[in-house]
């Protein structure tokens, strides 16, 4: 029945990874951020950062604006076309077209597209290092399943081993060779076997769960993680000061904490213009037109006094008024604000300097540790592979002794039970060693994805 149960729940496993869409790691990790909503949320700040740079340098350009205004006089009231009273309603309509543009002001400008180009850049790396993070994220739940997939096939190869030697066994129970308390100890084993293969069943969809939560990937179609391209990576012979130089160019972290001190400087220059004079130049076009405006329609005949409007398009000509100006504005006394806005610049630049350095000496502590964890892991994994040929070979050995029955049965499972948990260290270390790696070679610029 056990049998039975067991090879039902592996053959829905089969069947459902045959419809699955195998994926690698480097495809896990493009398809998250082709489908990560924060990742995507990172890109569009980083696009309205970009727009914003666009738009400062926009503003070096002039402003120019065009208006008309209507009025209707009554009463009393000034006509615009004399500039006399009148006693009468009229009709009146001015135009205008206006420019300004800043001359100068202590180089505010200059330096607030450099500010924003700096802004935009620093948006870029921010959703570079996003992009980052969620592939070492991907990367992690990566190995998580294909470690559980692994302890999978161990814990079944385990189970079917039990359940040919418990066969075994009723067959030597049968020829008075075996005693049935040697039975009743393979069931147990068995069954311990089985709840580990079910549980190892549970944490391997658990953990392929969370890479499809993490990947946005859909819950209703399946994916099958490829494991073929697992294998012993190359041993890195590098040293911490090696790794460290090339992280500080390729690490968006460090670069960011560069282009803040660079930006906090640009702030301060940009403060400082504030206490310089400012100098304006400008331009503007007027004209106007209203009914109140007459003349004689027959100038030529005294006698006839018959009046009309002046035509609109020649009031428009004979109205028309130009202008230049420049105008200085110099900053005298604001209570202090804008000093006090200048101390407080100079602050946050020492600020975004200490941080820099807090960002350079994290990033070597975590290469140290990160080397140190490499090197500890490649020892471990040669030491499990010896180990674990070691001990297959003494299963083979106590298996053989089994059947001569030079042993019980509980050595024969503890030399069992110890050649399976060799061979779950040594998966898990080559694993650790894997994601150790890789960490490196990404902080030396390598393209891991």
């Amino acid at each position: 029945m056990k049998r039975i149960f067991l090879l039902g729940c592996f053959f829905i496993m089969a069947l459902v990874t045959g419809m699955a869409q195998t994926m690698d790691l480097s495809q896990c990790i493009r398809y998250a951020m082709d489908h990560n909503l924060a990742l995507a949320n990172k890109i569009i700040e980083s696009e309205i950062s970009n727009e914003q740079y666009r738009q400062t340098q926009r503003n070096l350009l002039p402003v120019v604006g065009t208006g008309t205004t209507a009025y209707k006089q009554f009463g009393r009231s000034i006509d615009p076309t004399t500039n006399t009273f009148v006693n009468e309603d009229f009709f009146s309509n001015n135009f205008y077209l206006d420019s300004q543009i800043e001359l100068f002001k202590g180089f505010s400008r200059i330096n607030t597209i450099k500010f924003s180009k700096l802004q935009y850049l620093i948006s870029t790396e921010n959703a570079r290092q996003n992009e980052i993070d969620l592939a070492f994220s991907i990367m992690n739940r990566y190995y998580d399943v294909i470690y559980f997939k692994g302890l999978i096939d161990i814990v079944k190869e385990q189970v079917n081993l039990s359940e040919l030697n418990t066969k075994k066994t009723l067959k030597q129970i049968e020829l008075g060779l075996q005693a049935e308390s040697d039975l009743l100890e393979m069931k147990a084993q068995l069954a311990s076997e089985m709840h580990q293969l079910i549980q190892a069943v549970n944490q391997y969809e658990m953990a392929l769960l969370s890479l499809k939560h993490l990947m946005n990937f859909p819950e209703n179609n399946e994916l099958e993680i490829n494991t073929s391209n697992i294998q012993l990576l190359n041993v890195l012979n590098v040293v911490a000061d090696t790794v460290y130089n090339a992280a500080l160019l390729t690490m968006p972290s460090a670069r960011i904490a560069d282009m803040d001190v660079a930006a906090s400087q640009k702030s301060l220059s940009m403060v400082r213009a504030e206490l310089l004079p400012r100098l304006v130049a400008g331009g503007g076009i007027n004209t106007n037109f209203a009914d109140s405006r007459m003349e004689r329609l027959f100038p030529n005949d005294p006698t006839n006094t018959a009046m009309r409007i002046i035509p609109f398009k020649e009031q428009w000509r004979q109205n028309m008024s130009q202008s230049l100006y420049l105008s200085l504005q110099i900053p005298l006394f604001e209570r202090w604000d804008r000093m006090s806005q200048v101390k407080k610049a100079k602050l946050e630049r020492q600020m975004a300097m200490n941080h820099q350095q807090e960002e350079q000496q994290a990033l070597y502590q975590q290469i140290v540790e990160d080397l140190q964890r490499l090197e500890s892991f490649t020892k471990e994994f040669e030491q499990l592979n010896a180990k674990t040929e070691a001990l297959a070979a003494a299963f083979s050995i106590a298996e053989k002794k089994l059947e001569k029955g030079l042993i019980n049965v509980i050595e024969f499972y503890t030399a069992k039970n110890q050649l399976a948990q060799a061979e779950a260290d040594k998966m898990r270390t080559l694993l650790q060693l894997q994601l150790t790696g890789n960490t490196i070679r990404f902080y030396m610029g390598e393209k891991i994805y």
